[in-house]
């Protein structure tokens, strides 16, 4: 009997220790979970009782080793953007990079649609006064008509197409010879001829009066000086008569003229810019045609009509826009200007033009005219 409760005490014993044993390592094991899961600090002051009331307080445990690092968390959830931070400073331009190769060429695109119709234009200036046409054929003379309302005057019409060149017209009748011209002055007197044969003796004529004494004559060296005078005066003619012989065959191997008093115009049927009309009348002779009465431009105006050509006039205001002057600097002396001209149209029309119906115009010097000179 003695032995059972001997056993059931030393049974207890050994349960009491194993349990406190197990108790001590479920708390050691939680502790070191604990430290492991909170990141604290080890235990330094031990373990807890159970429940405050089992056992008393332990001694103090030696620090343990430090755990191995755990294993790596997964990826966090990406944080929202951050505020756009202020523009950085331009960079330094960089080299250029090398030139590419050529595309191939796109396929051409569709055509456009047509843009909408355009404003229509101001109005041009008013043009130049064409060329008189050629006069038609006389018609029957009609009954007198009542006196109708002066009409408006109309635009000029356009200048016509130049027409073909004509056939030579039919040689004109000889003219009635000229009046003779004053006789010229004596010639010189020419050197004296070899003597004539001899002739045969004269009878004895009767001893005529003595005639009075005669006055004393000069010395011979005036007689020399008169002579050298005479033969001066005699060079300057036979140079005058040159001159106007090679005047006269200039102006006769210049096709086409009309004389009016002194002057005559000739044209040669060919037309040139202003300044070769001048250089083609200087080296004819002439000059380019300046017509200073109404006599004159009418004889102009009957060239430039057989020809059906408007011509250039000699006339310019190269010097001072607006004023027209000969090429001498002379102010014009006689005008016969178309309505509205001159008008300088296109700020370039320095020359001057005859129309076939004698009126003048202003024209561009470099246009291509009729060339009739002046002799």
């Amino acid at each position: 009997m003695l032995f059972f409760p001997l056993s059931t005490l030393a049974l207890f014993t050994q349960l009491s220790g194993l349990l406190g044993a197990e108790m001590k390592t479920h708390f050691q094991k939680r502790a070191a979970n604990a430290c492991t899961l909170v990141m604290c600090s080890p235990v330094e002051n031990g373990l807890p009782g159970r429940d405050g009331r089992d056992g008393r307080e332990g001694p103090q445990g030696e620090k343990g080793d430090p755990g191995l690092p755990g294993a790596a968390g997964q990826a966090g959830i990406p944080g929202p953007a951050g505020p756009v931070g202020p523009k950085g400073n331009n960079g330094s331009t960089g080299e250029p990079g090398p030139k590419g190769d050529p595309g191939p060429r796109g396929p051409p695109g569709s055509p456009g649609e047509p843009g909408p119709v355009g404003r229509e234009g101001p109005l041009g200036s008013q043009g130049n006064i064409g060329p008189q046409g050629k006069p038609g054929p006389k018609g029957e003379v009609g009954p007198k008509g009542e006196v109708g309302v002066p009409g408006m005057q109309g635009l000029p019409g356009a200048r016509g197409p130049i027409g073909t060149k004509g056939e030579r017209g039919i040689p004109g009748e000889r003219g009635a010879p000229g009046i003779t011209g004053a006789a010229g002055l004596a010639g010189a007197v020419g050197p004296e001829g070899p003597p004539g044969a001899r002739g045969p003796p004269g009878l004895k004529g009767d001893r005529g009066v003595p005639g009075d004494k005669g006055a004393k004559g000069d010395s011979g060296l005036s007689d020399v000086a008169v002579l050298r005078q005479q033969v001066e005066v005699l060079q300057e003619q036979i140079q005058n008569l040159q001159a106007g012989f090679l005047q006269q065959r200039k102006v006769e191997l210049f096709p086409n003229g009309q004389a009016i008093g002194k002057k005559i115009f000739k044209t040669s049927g060919f037309e040139k810019s202003y300044e070769d009309v001048q250089q083609v009348c200087t080296q004819a002779g002439g000059k380019v045609a300046s017509p200073r009465s109404a006599a004159e431009n009418a004889a102009l105006q009957q060239l430039v009509t057989v020809h059906n050509k408007a011509a250039f006039l000699s006339m310019t205001d190269t010097k001072t826009e607006g004023r027209f002057t000969y090429p001498t600097g002379e102010p014009l002396t006689y005008t016969n200007w178309a309505p509205g001209e001159p008008n300088n149209n296109g700020g370039a029309e320095n020359c001057v033009e005859i129309f076939t119906n004698g009126k003048w115009n202003d024209k561009a010097c470099t246009e291509q005219r009729l060339v009739v000179c002046e002799f």
